[in-house]
């Protein structure tokens, strides 16, 4: 177990973090047939309007991590997500 009065090496975190998502988009842009994300359309994620004019800033999704294309696995994932969100939605009456 973690003693949480260390300190937090954030540098080695965002290396890793960027080794996992460097690692992923060549294993995802590799695989054939390549399937969009359908979270963001393939975007990679979207514009979250926040002012009048519909601007704001930019979300990454978290199902692709920005990439667009997710694994077969990551698809079946986001499908369960999905039904179980559709099943525990309230319903309108």
């Amino acid at each position: 177990m973690t003693d949480f009065t260390e300190k937090i090496n954030y540098a080695w975190l965002d290396w890793k973090y960027v080794q996992h998502h460097e690692r992923l988009e060549k294993f995802v842009l590799s695989l054939r047939p390549q399937l969009v994300c359908q979270e963001c359309k393939g975007g990679g994620g979207w514009t979250e309007p926040i002012l009048d004019d519909g601007t704001g800033p930019w979300e990454e999704c978290g199902w692709c991590e920005g990439i667009g294309y997710v694994t077969p696995h990551i698809r079946g994932q986001w499908l369960k997500y999905k039904k179980l969100e559709k099943t525990n939605a309230p319903s309108a009456r």
